[in-house]
């Protein structure tokens, strides 16, 4: 099912509401299955003291219909209110939610504003079985109030069970950005739909173990909505891999273009034709300064080469521009940038390449950075093209910072691959991939969804590829599935995917500590026998 953002969410629950549902009874089914969650995870709610922290919108509403639910079956329930209790202050679902707990006898229910002394707090807290938070869930952003703050401090005192409804107040539901106070959940609670901060790396541990609970929207109306991101699982990945026949020769897969390296810089050239050759290419030539090949002709047997002109910075010449244009029709894809420099000979040559190329393209590092300022050009190009930018040098195509870039990846993802028609990849511990209309999908860790659940989701998890020429691997990987005939699109989630899964096998073995680029080349085939399975 899709992952979905604060707004994409709202959405589906405007769906919902179309077909028969309404606001009301989804909150009452959100908070009927959570209560039953609290009660199975408590092994009965009877004798139980539950503290629920409630704020003013709908997060609050979902805790009162908890409060409610569970009363009914013998808790014992306080309720803290930090924003305050004045129910003209609520949103109209609070309102209701709370006006119908006036039937409860007030020895199993106490109300209370947040205010409360430090000594009553710690008493509450201590004695509580569970404590659930309802104060934001998605509707936070920027830093806690005070007064939210001071409860969840006391909160991380609690010997008992803490959950927190959607997402932990403090935490950012689209950018995973969470306040050192945030809430300190054991288990939360995603109603209807997993959300970005569940799976961002920055984020998932603070929301604990995440349960996904049904709150009556059909999952095919989750999954049709455009705004929605489609995790990268290994059946996906599998599916977009490019398939090989018995019946074929080296020209049935394809002819990758290399353009890249300088005299300071051959290494990157290196492993990005070696994962192209490890990715199943028929045929790849490196395009380099002749001052560089030798260098890795002398260490990558199966390529072939197109020496160039050197310019005086030790990069490829621009003069090289009708080389590599006679080079284009040799070729089914182009790869530039590995380990290419930036100067004025590389800039007028990715400039040329981008706007001429009769072939697809995969455009890193130097080619991106050589854009900078200039991604109007892109919308030029005449063939497809894949752009794999790390933050820093998305933030040079975009214009914006790096922040922003990590905080509203998916907006920006998004936006920019529909407005210049790319296939964006943008990398980062959770990576995006975003369509040239604009759909999206992300890498997540594994999660546990539901009672009992089992892992759905797959995505790196080692912080091993965080290390020079790791990029080059996923760069060589991308081209090579995209010179074998599959849509960029496709070329780039398997490319992802693979990666991704190598680097996991190869932490298994030598730790992130120790695992270099080269290493995860050697993990490759595992990874791609688990997409063959």
């Amino acid at each position: 099912m899709k992952i979905l953002t604060s707004s994409s969410m709202k959405i589906a629950e405007g769906i919902a509401v179309e077909k028969g549902s309404s606001y009301l009874g989804l909150m009452e089914n959100a908070g009927r299955a959570a209560a039953e969650r609290i009660t199975a995870l408590l092994d009965g709610i009877e004798d139980r003291e539950v503290l629920i922290f409630c704020g003013r919108g709908n997060n609050g509403g979902d805790g009162l219909v908890i409060a409610r639910r569970l009363l009914e079956a013998g808790g014992s329930v306080t309720i803290l209110f930090p924003m305050g209790m004045d129910p003209e202050r609520m949103s109209p679902l609070c309102r209701a939610n709370l006006h119908a707990l006036d039937a409860f006898e007030e020895g199993r229910l106490l109300m209370m504003d947040g205010s409360i002394s430090d000594e009553l707090l710690f008493s509450l807290v201590q004695r509580a079985d569970a404590i659930v938070d309802g104060v934001f869930g998605t509707g936070f952003s920027g830093s806690l109030p005070e007064s939210v703050r001071r409860l969840n401090r006391a909160a991380g005192r609690c010997c008992g069970l803490l959950c927190a409804l959607d997402i932990p107040s403090g935490v950012n539901c689209d950018s995973g950005e969470a306040d050192p106070d945030s809430f300190p959940a054991e288990v939360t609670f995603s109603f209807g739909a997993l959300k970005p901060a569940h799976l961002l790396k920055r984020s998932a541990l603070r929301c604990g173990r995440t349960e996904l609970l049904d709150i009556g929207i059909a999952p095919q109306d989750i999954d049709s909505l455009p705004e929605g991101i489609t995790p990268l699982t290994r059946v996906l990945a599998a599916a977009s891999l490019p398939r090989r026949q018995p019946d074929s020769h080296k020209g049935s897969y394809g002819k990758l273009l290399n353009v890249g390296g300088c005299t300071h810089m051959t290494g990157a050239l290196m492993l990005s034709t070696l994962s192209a050759l490890a990715g199943g290419v028929g045929l790849c030539k490196a395009a380099a300064p002749e001052t560089v090949t030798p260098i890795i002709a002398g260490r990558i047997l199966p390529c072939i080469h197109a020496p160039l002109p050197v310019s005086e910075s030790g990069s490829i010449s621009h003069e090289s521009v009708d080389r590599l244009t006679e080079e284009l029709s040799w070729a089914s894809a182009l790869l530039m940038g590995c380990g290419m420099s930036v100067c004025e000979d590389t800039r007028l040559l990715t400039e040329e390449l981008v706007m001429n190329s009769p072939i697809p393209m995969v455009l890193d590092a130097d080619a991106l950075n050589c854009l900078a300022g200039r991604a109007y050009l892109l919308k030029r190009a005449k063939a497809p093209v894949i752009l794999t930018p790390h933050l820093l040098e998305m933030s040079r195509l975009c214009g914006g910072s790096v922040e922003l870039c990590r905080d509203r990846r998916f907006d920006i993802a998004s936006t920019f691959a529909r407005e210049h028609q790319v296939t964006l990849v943008l990398k980062d511990s959770t990576t995006v991939i975003a369509a040239p209309d604009g759909t999206l999908y992300m890498t997540a860790p594994p999660k546990s969804l539901a009672p009992g659940g089992v892992s759905a989701f797959e995505g790196s998890q080692t912080s091993g590829l965080a290390k020079g020429g790791s990029g080059d691997l996923l760069a060589g990987l991308i081209a090579s599935m995209l010179a074998q005939g599959a849509d960029p699109v496709s070329a780039a989630l398997a490319g992802v995917w693979l990666h991704g899964r190598a680097g996991d096998l190869c932490e298994e073995e030598m730790t992130a500590y120790c695992m270099q680029p080269t290493d995860v080349l050697r993990f490759l085939p595992m990874a791609f026998k688990e997409l063959m399975v």
